[in-house]
């Protein structure tokens, strides 16, 4: 509850107050279970992100298993990052798109504990993810990289967000298995681009 309600509304604009009454509990039990407000949003992330990421440098380290000596493929390096965002919470589909909402926000209207909070979140993945694209591509520098990186995280919660919207009416409509292979191939290329 507390998600959707953060998503929509932002997190500075939502109450305790307002989470305990949409989801009919106590106001104590967010102090009890949680301690506060700042907790309970590191709860929301935590929840979601964790998981997500556990299963990112899962994978990650199986493409770089199956590789052995020689440079992993582009293509298994951003399928081991991509693929694990879309199977986080098949069961739980309106909280998915109320967390990649809840992120989008958090990008848009950035606190700078949130930001920290993320960052610790996410750096362990980043620098995972970064050293086998360097090894995959050893030509490429550093720097290149990082923001080839960064246009494929924005790329991929773009479509998180509007992955069923603003389609225009020509447009044929693909699966999620399929956009989800468009999105590696898109990315991929945008990594071997000059």
């Amino acid at each position: 509850m507390a998600e959707e309600l953060f998503a929509e509304l932002g997190l500075d604009r939502v109450s305790i107050r307002e989470i305990t009454d949409a989801a009919k509990v106590n106001l104590a039990a967010v102090n009890y279970h949680f301690g506060g407000k700042e907790d309970l949003i590191a709860a929301v992330f935590e929840r979601r992100v964790r998981p997500v990421n556990e299963a990112r440098i899962t994978a990650l380290s199986e493409v770089e298993e199956k590789a052995g000596a020689k440079h992993p493929k582009v293509e298994d390096i951003l399928s081991a990052f991509i693929r694990p965002a879309l199977a986080c919470c098949p069961e739980d589909k309106r909280g998915a798109t109320a967390f990649a909402k809840l992120f989008g926000r958090c990008l848009a209207e950035p606190r700078p504990d949130v930001e920290e909070m993320l960052r610790r979140q996410f750096e362990p993945l980043a620098d995972r993810l970064e050293k086998a694209l360097m090894h995959a591509l050893p030509h490429m520098s550093r720097a290149d990289i990082f923001w080839r990186m960064k246009f494929t995280f924005g790329a991929l919660h773009h479509w998180l967000l509007t992955k069923d919207r603003f389609l225009p009416k020509w447009a044929v409509r693909t699966d999620v298995e399929e956009q989800t292979r468009i999105l590696i191939s898109f990315a991929s290329a945008g990594f071997k681009a000059k």
